[in-house]
């Protein structure tokens, strides 16, 4: 007759809870800092790396007072946040930011952009809002290639080169700009064309993805120590069964 091993109760409500713990880590932490509170920093704060509307000196209060007469809130989020297309005829030192998109980028951009899209893409700017571990404010700027069939996905690149096909998540898991500490205000979609969609706070980059070793380290483990069970029963069964001398 053919034995049936079966697991303990303890033993089965173990490994019940082990998974369930697994499979609540399992989605990305998000930060503290909701969108429309990093949004509201920067447009009260004087001091933004590269920021794309600087202050003149003026105060804080004076900063907001100036947003809020040419925008409304909505309409400043997509000047901000949106992809404008790179002007290549626009001198490098022209800093406009309504007027020049700031382009054309640096070789290791455009060269990146070629080799997506070859010579009839077109090239997008886009502004990403950083707050850095230490509440510093930044604007880092990235790059939207769209190939010529628009029914094609486009690519993120970034500053030095790198390309990103995956959209934000692949440049979380792969840049080599920012750390796991900073926290961007972004599109979720941050490759759409000039914007849509939701917007987001996420850290800048994802921690490492330890939990794949982990739950393979578990796996072992059981299909190991259900490998021992199993021939620890069968040597008892065989020696029982054996006739005696």
């Amino acid at each position: 007759m053919t034995s049936v091993t079966r697991l303990r109760p303890g033993a089965v409500a173990a490994i019940a809870a082990l998974l369930v713990l697994l499979l609540a880590s399992c989605g990305s932490p998000e930060p503290e800092t909701p969108p429309g509170k990093l949004f509201r920093e920067y447009t009260r704060s004087t001091d933004v790396k590269n920021d794309r509307f600087p202050s003149d000196g003026g105060s804080g209060e004076d900063r907001i007072s100036n947003f809020a007469a040419h925008y409304t809130p909505e309409q400043l989020q997509a000047v901000l946040l949106g992809a404008t297309p790179c002007d290549t005829d626009a001198a490098e030192t022209d800093t406009d930011y309504e007027s020049n998109t700031g382009c054309p980028p640096n070789s290791s951009v455009s060269a990146a952009a070629r080799d997506f899209t070859g010579s009839e893409g077109e090239l997008f700017r886009r502004s990403v809002l950083v707050q850095h571990e230490d509440g510093a404010l930044e604007l880092i700027t990235l790059y939207v290639a769209q190939p010529p069939d628009k029914s094609k996905s486009a690519a993120l690149i970034d500053a030095n080169g790198e390309t990103y096909t995956g959209g934000l998540e692949d440049f979380r898991e792969n840049n080599d700009l920012l750390g796991s500490d900073d926290v961007i205000l972004t599109l979720r979609d941050i490759t759409s064309v000039p914007g849509e969609g939701e917007i987001v706070t996420v850290f800048g980059h994802s921690p490492p993805n330890w939990r794949l070793w982990f739950i393979g380290g578990v796996v072992t483990v059981l299909v190991l120590g259900l490998w021992l069970t199993l021939s620890r029963r069968r040597r008892t069964r065989t020696a029982t069964d054996a006739p005696p001398d």
